[in-house]
């Protein structure tokens, strides 16, 4: 099978969308060609049967000529393949769509979000199919919706030994996520300021970069915030982080806080897990993910800076990131439920049935 990937970006060392170099790599192992249309290209393909399109925002590309750069990677590669899938974006879905019929080429889509918006609602009409990780990722209701759970890289996150030794004195806490309030870095400030005032040894690292001008205003108040509280010296803000690099710094933390609301599965929350980190987050979603017992002490509720404080302190008074057996546990679930190459062998398998 040959198939034509349209997504925003093929850039390996972004911060946010570079973990998907790996999903279009595994998917060239399955597939005899892979044609990436991307609205940005900064990267080269590794392997012989990838070709990467750019509609060529990385050369300054204006919006008409970024259409043309759309419709000229369409028409140079959609008589080549067997289908399209379309990675995040629906408004692709609802522009390819008319090629689309004209050459009789199925589309299918890949979507988390939490919003559902018309451009949504119509790019479902269009696709044979629509992936994604859970139930509350894409919330059309429609029997195209296939859940397949999330692509993680259990290879690349994985567990260390010496992540717990128990002789440390400072316990590191991550809370990863672009800079914009939806994220609420500012929350995960003030429980960890809270707890350092109290007596506990916490270091936290915010990682994530700005991707919109106007929320460099937030990202200057994070840093003030964290001044104010008197917790500056024990809170660093390390700035967008390579997706390659990520694995090395989850293997040198204990506890990662996610403060983001009900949503799709947020998969830093997955890889933090595959890690062997201990994971809290104020995404109910997980409340399916995790067993009873395990919810009940990593999901706080949104909002709730007591409720996130209590759950911390247990954690942390508990030591509860040395235990093995729990952090094995939370590995296995991503490993059965969220690895990358069963996602891979699924849609390819949906895609070959069709």
């Amino acid at each position: 099978m040959k198939i034509l990937v349209i997504t925003q970006k093929y850039d390996i060392n972004d911060s946010n969308l570079g973990v998907f170099i790996d999903w279009w790599d595994r998917l060239a192992d399955k597939m005899e060609k892979v044609y990436i249309l991307a609205l940005e290209k900064q990267s080269e393909p590794t392997l012989s049967n990838m070709e990467v399109i750019s509609m060529g925002k990385e050369k300054g590309a204006g919006f008409f000529r970024k259409v043309w750069g759309f419709y000229a990677g369409l028409f140079k590669t959609i008589g080549k393949t067997d289908a399209i899938l379309v990675h995040m974006i629906p408004k692709y879905v609802i522009l390819a769509a008319p090629v689309a019929f004209f050459y009789k080429k199925p589309i299918y889509m890949w979507y988390t979000g939490v919003s559902v918006h018309w451009q949504l609602r119509l790019a479902v009409i269009f696709c044979k199919k629509v992936f994604t990780a859970h139930e509350a990722g894409m919330r059309v209701n429609t029997k195209k919706r296939i859940i397949i759970g999330h692509g993680i890289d259990t290879q690349k996150f994985s567990i260390s030994n010496f992540q717990f030794s128990n002789n440390k004195d400072e316990i590191t806490i991550l809370s990863v996520g672009r800079i914009t309030p939806t994220k609420g870095h500012d929350f995960v400030i003030r429980a960890v300021a809270d707890l350092i005032k109290s007596g506990y040894n916490l270091k936290l690292k915010i990682i994530g970069g700005i991707i919109q001008n106007y929320h460099k205003e937030y990202s200057e108040s994070l840093k003030t915030l964290a001044k104010n509280l008197q917790a500056e010296k024990s809170i660093e803000f390390l700035g967008p982080v390579s997706y390659k690099d990520m694995p090395s710094y989850f293997q040198k933390a204990d506890i990662l806080i996610n403060a983001v609301t009900f949503g799709g599965l947020d998969k830093v929350v997955l890889e933090a897990m595959a890690s062997g980190v201990i994971p809290l987050t104020s995404n109910s979603a997980f409340l399916t993910v995790f067993s009873e017992e395990t919810a009940r002490d990593f999901v706080f509720k949104a909002g709730d800076g007591e409720d996130l404080k209590i759950k911390l302190r247990h954690i942390l008074d508990g030591k509860i990131y040395f235990d093995q057996n729990l952090c094995s546990a939370l590995r296995d679930i991503v490993v059965k439920n969220h690895n990358l190459d069963n996602l891979i062998e699924r849609i390819v398998k949906e895609v070959a049935n069709d």
